[in-house]
């Protein structure tokens, strides 16, 4: 066990830290700047090894972790190590692609318009859900990358924070790290969706 004033050293540090990663990612986080595909993936690469760091510390022999991979299946660090550096090339791919992609300038009357368009062509049936895949894999790809980073990225927060609330004793009754990981990362990620069509839509408005 960490002691008090070591404990205060450790929040402040893990706080500064998510500080800088917020900076790196929410810098002209929509615009295409110079170093913008490094600044997003090393924002990302900070939160999860601030997760990793005070998860050892607050629970080194893992009887507090709620992945699924320890909590259920039993696993150790060498999964939980090996899943997160899974989950961060997959982040670093999705972040490349989007990155480089160019939104197609397509005229519509609507966001719902241009989406169609983009992923069904100009005589499409009109749907409200994604039942099916698009044949323009380009612009999928680049649409599900946008929206996966925001949605992991912001919802990786969630577990460090519930683990500093921990730190300093504090009991927040409603709060359950994995629930609003997971919840606020979907609700992000349906959310980005909207951003990168409304992106497309205004070009093709140009």
């Amino acid at each position: 066990m960490l002691s008090l004033g070591m404990r205060r050293d450790f929040i402040i540090f893990v706080t500064g830290i998510l500080m800088l990663a917020l900076c790196l990612i929410f810098c002209k986080p929509g615009k295409r700047t110079k170093y913008r595909f490094i600044r997003l993936s090393a924002g990302n690469l900070l939160i999860h090894l601030m997760d990793g760091l005070i998860t050892f510390v607050n629970t080194p022999d893992l009887k507090r972790e709620w992945n699924p991979l320890v909590r259920i299946w039993g696993f150790g660090w060498e999964a939980l190590f090996a899943a997160n550096l899974i989950g961060f090339v997959f982040i670093v791919l999705a972040t490349w692609y989007f990155g480089k992609y160019e939104h197609i300038s397509i005229p519509s009357k609507n966001m719902f318009d241009y989406y169609m368009k983009l992923f069904y062509g100009e005589n499409y049936k009109p749907i409200w859900v994604l039942y099916k895949h698009s044949k323009n894999w380009k612009s999928q790809f680049a649409l599900i990358g946008y929206a996966c980073y925001w949605g992991v990225t912001i919802g990786a927060l969630f577990p460090v924070i519930g683990w500093i609330w921990d730190m300093l004793d504090v009991d927040i009754p409603w709060w359950h790290s994995a629930y609003l990981s997971m919840g606020v990362g979907v609700v992000i990620a349906l959310y980005q969706c909207c951003v990168w069509t409304r992106e497309g839509y205004l070009k093709g408005r140009e």
